[in-house]
This record gives structure tokens, sequence and C-alpha cells, in this order.
């Protein structure tokens, strides 16, 4: 089945999911320790069921080839590893500084045991673009984790719209998407956001009804800044004083799924130094700071943000930070 993972993930015994995304490692396998142990202290706290690194997981300019990157990469997922844990990654915008080709550099994620991450095709901008089936105790899908990837320093030109409308593909919201967009961040394209509402489609004919959503990218979309800039009527608590660093244009993510009406949360990195919760029409928003020691950021921010989720009704979620400074 489309939706089977390397490691099916189940409901505990005791109706909860527990995700944590931590973002923002922002290493190379010449590493601070603190950061290392940052990511112990979070699944040690957490105890998740599934863990999702949410961007800038490496420091692209500082990795000098492969060998380096799979460095890297077996030092910072080798917690999960010997854990047992689960865990998926997405890329950010200095995970595409790295200059590998994007298919080398997902296979060596993949390569790992316990990683069930999932790839779209080169057809497709951006690489980690995957969902995640979360099974109940019927073994149903109750719940959905999604990962969308926000490149890195694309221009997001009307030839995808048009190609879009050649193909019959035609979304049933605006997309702004012009020949002149760009955004030094990062942007998530009209063949993503196609991917993402084709995908959600059908997973929902699969089970029957819509599924619950986690959505975690690297790059904010834009709704972040009209809550950040709107704390009284939309905020829930956290910390907002970064700037926000988004996509520049609209990519129309947000309008999208909201459209849809299957995902409930959207878990952001990129700003390291927010840790912001909010909720806008509907859909709850969060920032989860930084995970790594050698980045700029607040020490008393870095950590990572656990969801937990239950089974019952996996729209009424819980979600908290956990902080590492000094554990």
């Amino acid at each position: 089945m489309k939706f089977n993972t390397k490691h099916k993930l189940k409901f505990r015994p005791d109706g909860t999911f527990r995700v944590v995304m931590m973002s923002d490692i922002q290493e190379s396998a010449q590493y601070d320790p603190r950061s290392l142990r940052s990511v112990e202290v979070i699944l040690d706290e957490a105890d998740p069921d599934l863990v999702i690194l949410g961007g800038d997981n490496c420091f692209g300019p500082e990795i000098q080839n492969k060998e380096d990157l799979k460095s890297f990469i077996d030092i910072f997922t080798a917690p999960m590893e010997k854990r047992g844990i689960p865990w998926a990654h997405i890329f950010g915008n200095h995970d595409h500084d790295v200059e590998l080709d994007l298919d080398e550099h997902q296979a060596l994620y993949e390569a790992h045991p316990m990683c069930v991450s999932k790839h779209t095709g080169s057809d497709i901008h951006g690489k980690t673009n995957f969902v995640l089936p979360i099974f109940n105790k019927k073994d149903e899908i109750a719940l959905a984790v999604w990962g969308i990837d926000t490149n890195c320093q694309l221009e997001q030109s009307a030839e995808w719209v048009e190609q879009c409308k050649r193909d019959g593909h035609l979304l049933p919201i605006e997309i702004n998407s012009t020949p002149d967009d760009y955004a030094y961040w990062g942007m998530i394209c009209v063949d993503q956001l196609l991917w993402y509402y084709n995908t959600s489609i059908e997973l929902e004919k699969n089970v029957g009804k819509k599924v619950p959503g986690l959505l975690c990218m690297h790059v904010p979309p834009n709704e972040y800044q009209i809550t950040r800039d709107n704390p009284e009527k939309y905020g829930r608590g956290g910390n907002y004083d970064e700037g926000f660093c988004g996509m520049g244009q609209d990519p129309g993510i947000f309008k999208l799924v909201r459209y849809r009406g299957d995902i409930c949360a959207i878990s952001c990195g990129h700003t390291h130094m927010n840790d912001y919760e909010s909720e806008y029409e509907g859909i709850r928003l969060f920032w989860d700071a930084c995970c790594g020691y050698r980045c700029y950021g607040v020490d008393e921010r870095r950590g990572g943000r656990l969801f937990v989720f239950n089974e019952a009704n996996p729209t009424q979620f819980e979600s908290h930070m956990i902080r590492t400074l000094g554990k």
C-alpha cells in the first residue's frame, strides 16, 4: 500500500502518539558536543514514537563532500538508531546548501534502519515531501504526519503554473506565482502544492474520511507573520522576538491546507529564537526554536517541540518545548 512505511507507526496502548520535532541542529562532523547532547536530552525527556528532523539539520556551507555529509548524518541520527526510534527528516535552506545531488543526499538519510523518510521524484521541487500514516488500535489510519521541503533560494516562475494548466491540474484556490517571485530563504512550489493536494485526497479516499494531520516544514508560511504581529488576538504563548525570515511571496500552502481541512497543526523551525505558539483560522501554528548550540540563538530556549496526540481525537493535542540547557 502506498501509505506504508519502513516501520509501521502506531498509537500506544494508552491511546497516545508522541512526535518530537528538532530543527536547526546546523552542524557538521566537526560538531559542538552540546548539540549532540541536546538531541540526547530531548529524546530522553520526550520519549517519542517519531522524531522529525526539521531542517537545517547540517550546516551546508561547511560540508566538504559526500563522506563528510555521511559522517554528520551518522553521528546525529545515532541517538535515534540506538534507541530504536523511527525518525524522518525535512530539508531546510542550509541542507540545500550542500553541493551534492539531492538524490544522493536523500539516500544517505534513508539508508539508516530507523529512517522512515520518504521522498518525491525529480519531477517535483524539493526532495523531502512525505506523508507518514499513524495507525490506531483498529489498524486504521487515524493521524498523518506530513513533511514539505521549503527548498532554498528558489525562483518560482509562472512556468510551473502554466505547466499545471496544460496538464489539467487546477487548484481550487488562487496561488500567488509570478515570473519574478523570489524568496531568499526558500519557497514551496506549485508542483509541491499539487502533490499535497492530490495525496491528501487519495488518503481520504483510502480511509473513507479526512485524516487529521501535523505538517512539518522549515521556513514558515506567511500566516505566521500575521499571528506574530497580532499576539493579543492569535497568540497562545512563547517567544517571538526574532524577525520573521519567511518566504517573501505567499506560496499558498496555508490556504490549501485550510481548504482541504485535514491539517490541524503546522510546525516550523528556521528562526532560532522563536518558540511561539498561535492559532489562525482554526489551525495551530508552532515554532520550535533551535536544537543545536553552535548556531546563533538563546541558550535558554534551545531544544525541541513535543506533540502528544490522542487516538480518540487527534485534533485535540498537547504541545510544549523541551529545553536542553544545563541538562
